[in-house]
């Protein structure tokens, strides 16, 4: 599925170092977010955020193994990319920083922070289940930004892997449009 889908551009696209001014002012930001757990756990299943849309939208020919797919086959790009960065979760950050930072600890926080796989897999699949469903697009790709902002909500990401976990998303829908 994704065959030929350099990754090479996006090795280029570092995050903030760690002990930058930036990263600092990220994990500032994280901790202004209101920590709401209702809205981290209903946008951590991905499958499930995308498959009650096509519920709610009485979409019959929904086709939840495409989903799958989509997810087993973006997964390895995206870890590839979080092992070459290798970047910690902001959690860590803030405990070495001496910032005290409330978070919502989660299985799919196992792996380095950049890019956010939940953002690149969100926006590839929000956008290709746009493409076969018109009729529910916007919700779609509302869907997969909703699945990005969720990981800041749970204080998983950093605003630049979701950013860079988007483009990824983008990029990755780009290379398999018109093929799935």
């Amino acid at each position: 599925m994704f065959k030929g889908f350099n990754i090479d551009k996006f090795k280029k696209m570092k995050p903030p170092s760690d002990n930058s001014f930036t990263t600092m002012q990220e994990v500032k930001d994280l901790n202004k977010i209101p920590l709401n757990k209702y809205t981290v756990k209903k946008f951590d299943d991905i499958e499930k955020t995308f498959a009650d849309i096509a519920s709610k939208n009485n979409i019959d020919n929904y086709d939840a193994k495409l989903v799958g797919n989509l997810i087993e086959k973006s997964a390895p790009i995206v870890k590839k990319l979080k092992n070459h960065f290798n970047r910690p979760r902001p959690k860590v950050m803030a405990s070495n920083l001496s910032i005290s930072m409330k978070h919502y600890e989660m299985d799919s926080m196992k792996t380095p922070s950049y890019p956010s796989g939940h953002s690149t897999q969100g926006v590839l699949i929000g956008n290709v289940l746009a493409d076969k469903h018109p009729e529910a697009a916007k919700q779609f790709i509302k869907a997969g930004k909703n699945i990005s902002d969720s990981r800041r909500v749970a204080k998983a990401h950093y605003k630049s892997d979701s950013v860079m976990g988007e483009k990824l998303g983008q990029a990755m829908y780009q290379h398999i449009k018109g093929k799935v």
